[in-house]
């Protein structure tokens, strides 16, 4: 038995912090890899088209697929999604991708392949909680936080039930972090299920022409 007080707080104290230092060493990067580093070398050169207004798209290949001056032409849009990536990819490019100028709009939609990774919820949820508090420490921007879309039953990987509580948590967070939440995963979805509405998507993973309409559509109707 312990009966030293000082000793047990000093043992808990421990304890949690090593727990906090090997759950982040234990989220392993995803984002290396040739497409990765090729898209980095191109936004590394179009760094200064990053200007006042600008909207910034940033995700992975369902942003990079996204023909942002057909849909919005009127925006100075900036398309900063690769693909396969991951939340931490988002981390780690941020200076890059982000630039360093006022009054920007910043649009993120992130979370599906690292639920394919097999990442946990609580791996999922502390990456985007990091990712988040980097931006809100770093970027006077206003950020549109969007939902994860739904998947069609061939992605096995990424159960529909896992995509809701993760959606509900990153509602959460934009409202802590004073962020829009854009919630475009009932759009999405079936009517009768949580899988993907089949005539929004290619492959039941991306959007096709009809589904990125549609998120544009949405996103005028919100964004001041």
């Amino acid at each position: 038995m312990i009966k030293n007080p000082l000793f047990s707080i000093a043992l808990i104290s421990i304890f949690l912090f090593s727990s906090c230092q090997l759950r982040e060493r234990n989220i392993r990067p995803l984002n290396d890899y040739a497409h990765w580093h090729e898209r980095m070398a191109v936004f590394i050169n179009e760094k200064d088209s990053i200007r006042e207004g600008s909207a910034i798209f940033f995700g992975n290949s369902i942003t990079e697929g996204f023909d942002l001056k057909a849909f919005f032409p009127e925006w100075n849009t900036v398309n900063r999604g690769i693909v396969s990536d991951h939340i931490d990819g988002l981390i780690i490019r941020m200076d890059v991708c982000l630039g360093n100028t006022e009054q920007a709009k910043l649009f993120i939609l992130i979370g599906i392949n690292d639920i394919g990774a097999g990442r946990s919820e609580k791996e999922i949820k502390y990456l985007y909680r990091k990712m988040l508090r980097q931006i809100a420490a770093n970027y006077d921007y206003d950020v549109y936080l969007h939902s994860i879309l739904p998947t069609s039953p061939r992605w096995k990987n990424c159960p529909p039930e896992m995509i809701k509580n993760l959606n509900c948590y990153i509602e959460k967070l934009a409202k802590r972090q004073k962020m829009t939440f854009v919630n475009l995963y009932p759009l999405f979805k079936s009517e009768d299920s949580d899988f993907a509405n089949a005539a929004l998507f290619r492959d039941g993973l991306h959007p096709n022409r009809e589904g990125y309409r549609l998120w544009a559509e949405h996103l005028r109707a919100i964004v001041k």
